[in-house]
């Protein structure tokens, strides 16, 4: 790999082309051998043209050569202007979002553009009607799982508040009853017994 940053002209317009070549396959040895720039106007003047239309004006190999290229043509835009750089160089954009040409940012900005947006848009809220109405029938895996995590808090809740219930109305009945734990059994000539607690032992009871 060897990244290079390069200037190319164009032999009838005399206009220049800047870039740089940074991949893997990177090589100044393939520039209009095998590698023909990434830009669209330049591959349409070759096959207008014919690739000898252009001609190498000066290459130089370094490790920044994508972020040189970028500064070099911003330092000639800003000196020149932007009629005056469409007039000197065939790049039609500084840098990744940063367009020059009218076509362009019609291109990128125009109706079909919009029209897409609007398709993905639509798509998107599609979707996300069909995820809504999954939710609802329960038919999500981590909807089912929430949901049956949900029942059973909820259930729990339920069993727990009718066994505080439950407790509490033992207890209350249990006030007084003589059938709790500390208590004796006693019984009285008749044979009558029950529980009672060993100091309230009545009159004619004993403990059995």
């Amino acid at each position: 790999m060897k990244p290079y940053y390069y200037v190319i002209k164009h032999k009838p317009s005399g206009k220049l082309y800047v870039g740089s070549q940074y991949g893997k396959n990177s090589n100044p040895e393939n520039l209009l051998t095998t590698y023909f720039t990434s830009s669209k106007l330049v591959k349409e003047l070759i096959k207008k043209d014919g690739v000898e239309s252009f001609e190498i004006e000066h290459i130089d190999c370094r490790p920044d050569a994508r972020e040189y290229e970028q500064k070099f043509l911003m330092e000639r835009y800003e000196k020149h202007g932007r009629q005056k750089f469409l007039d000197l160089y065939l790049n039609r954009n500084l840098s990744p979002g940063i367009l020059l040409t009218e076509e362009i940012i019609e291109k990128a900005n125009g109706p079909q553009k919009r029209k897409k947006c609007s398709e993905s848009a639509k798509k998107l809220i599609e979707e996300g009607r069909h995820n809504f109405q999954k939710i609802n029938a329960g038919e999500l895996p981590h909807v089912r799982e929430f949901r049956s995590k949900r029942m059973l808090g909820n259930n729990l809740g339920s069993f727990r508040k009718i066994t505080d219930e439950l407790r509490n109305k033992l207890a209350e009945k249990s006030k007084g009853n003589t059938n709790v734990r500390g208590t004796v059994w006693v019984v009285n000539n008749e044979g009558k017994r029950k529980r009672v607690l060993p100091n309230n032992i009545p009159e004619g009871y004993k403990q059995v």
